[in-house]
């Protein structure tokens, strides 16, 4: 080998030397290369380290008010808060029954607080939730409760074993004074606290912040709790500390709202609408606004009321040969429409009918009368089938009976060599019955909208429009399509089947005119009038409405969570855990 070889060799072999040593050198010197150490907890879904709850209850802040006084330390929260300006609470809108759902997490159907006096409830079966704290945490985490309403604390809390309960007899301020001691505690771990100024405020002068004595009730408990958040943020130990502030209020108060704004849904009674704010700082705002409750439907349409036997009324008739809407035994068909149950005499309650009939093809709503009957009962509407001798079969419906349109539909289909009648209500399905044993169902009556003489205790008030008739069973999911629409729909599937449409909002004349190709109009009978309407369409039903934004009952579970408590089920807490995003 020459010189030169071996030169390059020697360079090879120490190259190696050095790379190996470079190597094992990087691999002993700490990974410095590594991310530097810092705390990289994902704020999102980490578990709070030393979780701590103050709870704010303003009795009597009826939600929109708040929202629209503008305070300026409950708005400040809202920016690291989920919070919702339009809260349901219970219809009862009793202090004590709301301070029970904000107490237990259970409605009053468990906790049986449903009047001023609780010794008759189940709070044994369904406590304060502070005891469920208490038994997971015995020591080192103290419960504080203060009350301006003494009521409060000496039905409700006494019943619990927390550390302190102090009422102070309707004086908000001593209120304010005792939380802001209990917040310079280095054990406080739980702090309620009760204001009624509000409350009061708006017994006296009415709940709305348009009252200058109402706004300025909300104004100086905002100012309470400005200086209590300023007293939390000076703890010793408050960055070492994760606070969730909770404010929220018992309910809402009696109001008159403007009538354009009523959507005839729970969120337009005053009395249930409360707020609730759960701040914890760091955290992104979420807001969770009103849900959809429809779509405004918008015409003019006749009122269709009364009894003729009493000379005031309003019904509509197809004079002549009716036959077209005889179904036979056997023959398959569907009727539907849009109704609007107007508020009833009261005798019952507000919606509540008897046994008006709204459509029929019978000479009587009387049993064992051949035909059919669409008639309200209660709140809810049925469709009744009669046959001499056999006496009467009846399909429910659902709930329309609340001031708003609704779609309803019945559609008769044969399977399986049977006859059966289902019912529908703004789309979605309600019941089915068989009614092969009636028979034939034809009457040589006329189709007749409003009053049918029979079994009748209150006589109807509707409207009724878009209604249409086809020879032919629609399934489900065109029932489900078009049902919530004003109109008959060019592109419906089963339009070719059509017996008639009357839209029933020609606005004048005496006939509700049929627009499809038979011409059978609806002559118009009574002391009728075309009156104008705006009303919603297929509203949801309030109890589906409430569960979408936060309730009362919420409150529990959101603060055991926060406290890393983990919910026995044998507990029966309910109401919804909330996250932001």
């Amino acid at each position: 080998m020459n010189k030169r070889a071996r030169r390059i060799k020697q360079l090879i072999i120490l190259a190696c030397v050095f790379t190996g040593t470079g190597i094992w050198l990087a691999c002993n010197r700490g990974f410095d290369r590594l991310l530097p150490k810092r705390d990289y907890t994902d704020t999102t879904s980490a578990v709070a380290r030393n979780p701590k709850v103050l709870y704010i209850v303003i009795d009597g802040a009826r939600g929109e008010s708040v929202r629209d006084a503008n305070p300026p330390n409950i708005m400040n929260l809202t920016q690291h808060a989920i919070y919702c300006w339009d809260g349901i609470t219970d219809t009862l809108t009793l202090n004590t029954t709301s301070w029970a759902d904000l107490l237990t997490g259970v409605h009053k159907e468990k906790h049986g607080v449903v009047s001023r006096n609780v010794d008759s409830s189940n709070l044994t079966t369904y406590p304060v939730f502070f005891q469920y704290i208490k038994q997971r945490r015995p020591t080192g985490f103290q419960i504080a409760s203060f009350c301006s309403n003494d009521t409060l604390g000496q039905q409700l809390i006494t019943k619990t074993n927390s550390d302190i309960n102090e009422v102070f007899n309707g004086n908000d301020g001593d209120v304010e004074n005792a939380v802001i001691k209990e917040l310079g505690v280095d054990s406080a771990g739980l702090v309620f606290c009760e204001f009624s100024g509000v409350d009061q405020a708006g017994a006296q002068y009415g709940y709305d912040v348009s009252i200058p004595q109402y706004k300025a009730a909300i104004l100086q408990v905002d100012n309470y709790i400005g200086a209590m958040m300023d007293a939390l943020k000076k703890r010793k130990n408050y960055n070492n500390e994760q606070w969730m502030v909770v404010v929220t209020s018992d309910h809402g108060g009696t109001f008159p709202i403007d009538p354009t704004k009523d959507d005839h849904t729970i969120f337009s009674n005053p009395r249930v609408n409360n707020f609730t704010i759960f701040y914890t700082p760091g955290s992104q705002p979420s807001f969770i606004d009103k849900p959809f409750t429809g779509e405004r439907y918008i015409g003019k349409g006749v009122e269709l009321y009364g009894d003729p036997n009493n000379g005031n009324y309003a019904n509509a008739t197809i004079p002549g040969d009716n036959s077209v809407f005889n179904f036979g035994s056997d023959r398959e068909f569907t009727i539907e429409m849009k109704v609007k149950v107007n508020p009833g005499p009261g005798t019952y309650g507000a919606y509540y009918y008897y046994y008006p009939s709204i459509l029929a093809k019978r000479a009587s709503f009387n049993s064992g009368i051949v035909g059919w009957c669409i008639f309200l009962e209660q709140n809810f509407w049925q469709i009744n089938f009669g046959q001499a001798g056999q006496g009467n079969t009846q399909v429910k419906g659902a709930i329309i009976s609340d001031g708003n349109w609704h779609d309803i539909a019945v559609v008769v289909v044969n399977r399986n060599g049977k006859r059966y009648a289902r019912t529908y209500t703004d789309g979605n399905f309600n019941h089915e019955v068989e009614i092969t044993g009636k028979g034939n169902i034809n009457s040589p009556a006329p189709l007749t909208m409003g009053y049918l003489p029979g079994s009748v205790y209150v006589p109807p008030d509707v409207f009724i429009t878009d209604l249409k008739i086809w020879a032919t069973a629609l399934d489900d999911a065109t029932i489900s399509q078009y049902a919530c629409n004003t109109t008959l729909s060019s592109d419906n599937p089963f339009n070719d089947y059509l017996l008639g449409y009357w839209p029933c909002t020609d606005g004048s004349g005496g006939y509700f005119v049929d627009q499809g190709s038979l011409g059978n109009n609806f002559q118009i009978n009574g002391n009728y009038s075309w009156n104008n309407f705006n009303d919603l369409i297929c509203a949801p039903p309030a109890s589906n409405l409430a569960s979408l934004v936060i309730e009362p009952v919420d409150v529990a579970r959101q603060v055991m969570n926060w406290l890393q408590i983990v919910i026995d089920p044998n507990w029966g807490i309910g109401g919804r855990l909330w996250t932001n995003g």
